[in-house]
């Protein structure tokens, strides 16, 4: 990337593995970048705030970076930086009239060109900024020459240069303050109420910003639920504090220290967006990075969407990165649905903190239309079993419910999910080389159980439309795909020993249904087509609710590889939830 070129965001152009610093330890965690707009989930102490951490470190820190309570103790901190070589910048360690005696080619830009421009690398920096280019078997630069690596190593500044940020933590408040000729504003909003009093009151500050565009937008985010006509900071006489009030012509002055924490939330965010640049020496907007922790908080969903909205076209308008901790469903949700968004999940593994992204902006969220799911119902369930409908549902959950013991149940150990047969058709359409990276996005969530129809046929056979058929004994490309990665996963690929799910029903139960003994040859019967089964129900989900009231332990124990299917199936749920 040239430096005339413009980044989407000041965070764009590289990704960070960081190692020895808070909850980080020396290998590190895992490879993650930024989006314009990064959505950082996981579960409370999970270490979603350390990652906020570290890039007002990396941006803010004088002298050496990560000391005192960021250092990990017994580790060394630093980051790695992986990243395509800017051009012009390597121009300046690579001159194109220089050919220097140890990098082979016609002059030293050659070699860059053809040696080190295409391809990423991964830069080191440690305490005080300093960097080498790493060196192993997984990094490009195993092909250099160490004369190249070494002027490589210095081609790159630190990526954080010349940013700033702000920070507003999950825990703030607006209160009465007293006149203060420090203009600081908080993390947790302090010094605010000084701040709006200062804009609206001294005549070296414009106090439009506060009487017309903070408040513009104020009614921008809260329409449909209040209209305020001002805002007004006044003096306590008693206590010789300053209060903010706003108006509303319905309602009069209400004080904002004693309103809903949501507008106070929403007054701090845009203090910092509107007020604070103008009194401290900030720098460009394109070079903001704007943190905001879980603005859920206290906050009515159809707000909270009216305020990331908000904050997302300010973004785009000015071009900083907007970075956001939350746990909530609507901010992963709207996530999933823009073209300019990544989830960020930092969760544990093996003892470790681990930061991967998720269902990122490259456009591979399409994929949850079409399985009609949401991504926050992915994203912050114990675990997924994913089924192909509601039918395999019944007979699943039942399945769990004898052989647990009623220890394991459906909401609060493990979630259904339903991808339906017309999604693995999809999937069958799809050319070779795309079919890997759609069916990833099954296991987005990595505590997995997919539970397939084998669809197998020994015999000759004819559609619904009565088109001839040959047999058909082996998996299709797209099952031994989805199997592949999910076991890659840790997860488990069920796929029936049947031709489907009914299959593992035992004939005496479809008898008892019918009312009369029927005639099942094996375990590749078209059981719900069996016209004494389907003339009593209108659907297969009917159908499996009529037997599910007779499934007890006998219907499990020797029905094919049923039992043993169900155990391991009962073994991952534990392990989603921290039983075994």
């Amino acid at each position: 990337m040239s430096e005339t070129e413009e980044l989407a965001h000041p965070l764009d152009g590289f990704a960070l593995n960081v190692r020895g610093v808070k909850c980080f330890d020396e290998e590190g965690s895992g490879v993650f970048r930024f989006a314009p707009i990064t959505f950082i989930i996981g579960k409370n102490n999970s270490g979603k705030s350390s990652v906020l951490d570290v890039l007002q470190e990396c941006i803010q820190a004088q002298g050496q970076m990560f000391k005192g309570p960021l250092s990990r103790v017994g580790a060394t901190p630093y980051i790695e930086v992986e990243r395509r070589p800017d051009a012009n910048l390597l121009k300046r360690a690579f001159p194109a009239d220089r050919s220097s005696g140890n990098i082979p080619g016609r002059t030293d830009w050659s070699y860059a060109v053809e040696k080190i421009l295409p391809f990423s690398f991964v830069w080191v920096f440690n305490q005080t900024r300093g960097s080498f280019v790493k060196q192993n078997e997984d990094t490009n630069n195993k092909r250099l020459v160490s004369d190249a690596v070494n002027k490589l190593a210095n081609s790159i500044p630190f990526p954080f240069t010349d940013l700033w940020t702000v920070r507003i933590l999950a825990e703030r408040d607006v209160q009465p303050e007293a006149r203060d000729r420090n203009r600081n504003l908080s993390s947790t909003g302090g010094g605010l109420t000084n701040l709006v009093r200062a804009f609206i009151n001294s005549e070296d500050l414009p106090r439009h910003l506060v009487e017309v565009d903070f408040l513009r937008d104020l009614n921008e985010i809260y329409l449909g639920d209040s209209e305020f006509s001002e805002i007004i900071c006044q003096e306590n006489e008693d206590s010789g504090e300053w209060e903010i009030f706003l108006r509303d012509d319905s309602k009069g002055d209400i004080r904002l220290s004693q309103s809903g924490s949501s507008l106070r939330t929403v007054f701090l965010v845009l203090a910092f967006l509107r007020l604070y640049p103008k009194v401290q020496d900030t720098g460009q907007a394109s070079n903001l990075v704007f943190c905001l922790e879980e603005p859920e908080n206290n906050l009515h969903p159809a707000l909270l969407r009216r305020l990331i909205d908000f904050l997302a076209r300010e973004r785009e308008d000015r071009g900083f990165s907007l970075v956001i901790t939350t746990h909530s469903p609507i901010c992963i949700d709207l996530a999933t649905k823009r073209d300019d968004a990544t989830i960020l999940h930092v969760r544990g593994e093996e003892g470790r903190t681990v930061c991967e992204n998720v269902l990122d902006y490259a456009g591979q969220s399409s994929i949850l239309e079409d399985l009609d799911v949401r991504g926050s119902d992915i994203l912050q369930a114990n675990g997924i079993i994913w089924v192909e409908g509601p039918s395999d549902r019944v007979y699943i959950n039942k399945w769990i419910e004898v052989v647990s013991e009623g220890n394991l149940r459906e909401g609060a150990h493990y979630t259904f999910m339903f991808y339906g047969g017309k999604v693995l058709n999809h999937f069958d359409a799809l050319p070779p080389e795309e079919l890997p990276k759609k069916i990833a996005m099954l296991a987005v969530n990595r505590n997995i159980a997919v539970v397939m129809d084998s669809d197998r046929r020994p015999k000759p056979w004819r559609t619904k439309a009565g088109k001839p058929r040959r047999p058909q004994m082996q998996l299709n490309a797209t099952k031994r795909e989805i199997i592949r990665q999910v076991e890659e996963q840790g997860g488990y690929a069920w796929v029936t020993a049947g031709k489907e799910i009914e299959n593992y029903i035992p004939n005496d139960i479809w008898d008892q249904i019918a009312g009369r003994s029927l005639t099942i040859e094996d375990e590749y019967e078209d059981v719900p087509a069996i016209p004494a089964l389907s003339k009593l129900t209108s659907n297969k989900v009917d159908l499996a609710h009529k037997a599910e009231g007779l499934i007890g332990p006998s219907a499990i124990i020797s029905r094919l590889d049923l039992k043993a299917c169900l155990e391991k199936l009962c073994g991952h749920i534990r392990n989603w939830n921290g039983m075994n």
